[in-house]
């Protein structure tokens, strides 16, 4: 993925992201500017997330558990989102 810092104007290739340990078992995956080093935070997961996550991918996708599929997309995004503001909240 192509890619442009905000910072710093370099342009670069994002070829994977950082994964960062934090407290409580929440886990902030990134990517850097490799000129000046900022910092862009794609998302963050926490045990709650990662566990609806694995559920997501283990669900069928037939019609029969479509509804209880979409549910759980929306469950987690509205996790991760929460997740998201709490963080920056704190400032990480």
């Amino acid at each position: 993925m192509l890619s442009k810092c905000d910072h710093c104007q370099h342009e670069f290739r994002v070829d994977g992201f950082l994964i960062e340990d934090m407290q409580d078992g929440i886990e902030k995956t990134y990517f850097e500017c490799p000129h000046c080093k900022r910092e862009y935070v794609a998302f963050y997961t926490d045990p709650e997330i990662r566990e609806l996550q694995a559920k997501i991918r283990n669900t069928g996708w037939n019609d029969e558990e479509a509804n209880t599929l979409l549910k759980m997309v929306e469950d987690n995004k509205r996790l991760m989102n929460e997740l998201r503001k709490r963080m920056e909240m704190q400032g990480e």
